[in-house]
């Protein structure tokens, strides 16, 4: 089979955007707010909202996950679990997860879920008394991983 110069040259400004597709298939969404850092002060009579913008046009899968670097501040006291309810979509009232937040330099998936265009939920403690805090900054909090990250 021979290829012309024309056919070469579409065959390979296929391949570079198929490429280009694979690279942009995942993107990390950080949460909806008017500026960084966003300061989460969690209690059992001060629950806070978090939501993310993704866009309609994303059809996902939409992966809520927890990422600290090793040695992060984050300041738990008393009964640190905290419960992730879902304050909008098909799940909205539904617990959808549960965590402790840990600055160990790994990513903690909560959950996964078909995108929307505003995903929004509630970080409560669980049970008791108790208090997590930490400030979310680029890198370090909760983000919304759209697309296959894995």
């Amino acid at each position: 089979m021979r290829f012309t110069p024309l056919t070469t040259t579409t065959l390979l400004a296929a391949a570079a955007a198929a490429t280009q597709a694979a690279t942009t298939a995942c993107f990390e969404q950080a949460p909806s707010a008017l500026g960084f850092p966003i300061n989460f002060d969690i209690t059992p009579t001060r629950p806070n909202a978090i939501s993310f913008l993704v866009g309609a046009e994303h059809t996902g899968p939409c992966t809520l996950v927890a990422k600290f670097p090793a040695g992060y501040p984050i300041t738990s006291t008393g009964s640190d679990l905290v419960n992730v309810t879902a304050l909008d979509g098909p799940a909205q009232g539904a617990l959808v997860g549960a965590l402790r937040f840990r600055a160990d330099g790994t990513t903690t998936v909560i959950n996964s879920f078909v995108c929307a265009d505003v995903m929004a939920y509630e970080l409560a403690i669980a049970q008791g008394e108790g208090e997590v805090r930490f400030s979310e900054i680029q890198g370090a909090g909760l983000f919304m991983e759209v697309g296959d990250c894995f």
